[in-house]
């Protein structure tokens, strides 16, 4: 076969198989979490939680244990070598229940936000799947993967924004 006919064999292969990919359809990715909680209804949800008398008391005192905490700390770099060994242990001991502390209220709130969390998931997981369906069909998609599956994947085939703004479209 002479160069011109292999050009040609190439050619028709090229267009014979990116026809069958097309018969085949779009391929798209989706982070269903991140087009959930990107929706106006979610982030009312997260920001109503955050609101509340017990997360902004939490939060707060959190805070005022974070600086006790680098208060404490910076005294005791600062003293370290002209302390005995019982002041260096009581300091120690201060840090250590001030971190205590600190990682109980970041576990209350975090425990919080997660039931918060669920609470959306269970609400919008079965209208997000309605809409996804939809899409399907609507934008001809013949392979849906998890983004987060995906080891690379171009912004052009994410539907998150699609999937969030039928979403909000649902809500009103």
């Amino acid at each position: 076969m002479n160069f011109l006919g292999k050009i040609a064999v190439v050619a028709l292969s090229i267009c014979f198989f990116s026809a069958s990919a097309m018969a085949q359809g779009k391929i798209a990715i989706l982070n269903l979490e991140e087009a959930i909680f990107q929706t106006e209804a979610a982030k009312a949800q997260i920001e109503a939680l955050r609101q509340t008398a017990d997360f902004m008391k939490n939060r707060k005192e959190a805070e005022e244990l974070r600086k006790q905490y680098e208060d404490i700390a910076a005294e005791f770099q600062k003293n370290r070598d002209v302390m005995s060994a019982e002041q260096q242990q009581e300091q120690a001991r201060k840090v250590q229940d001030i971190q205590t502390d600190l990682e109980f209220i970041a576990k209350k709130l975090q425990a919080s936000e997660r039931e918060v969390a669920q609470k959306i998931m269970r609400e919008m997981v079965p209208k997000a799947n309605t809409v996804v369906a939809e899409l399907i069909k609507v934008e001809g998609i013949g392979l849906l993967l998890n983004a987060q599956a995906a080891l690379h994947a171009d912004a052009g085939y994410s539907i998150d924004a699609k999937v969030t703004e039928k979403l909000n479209q649902l809500a009103q």
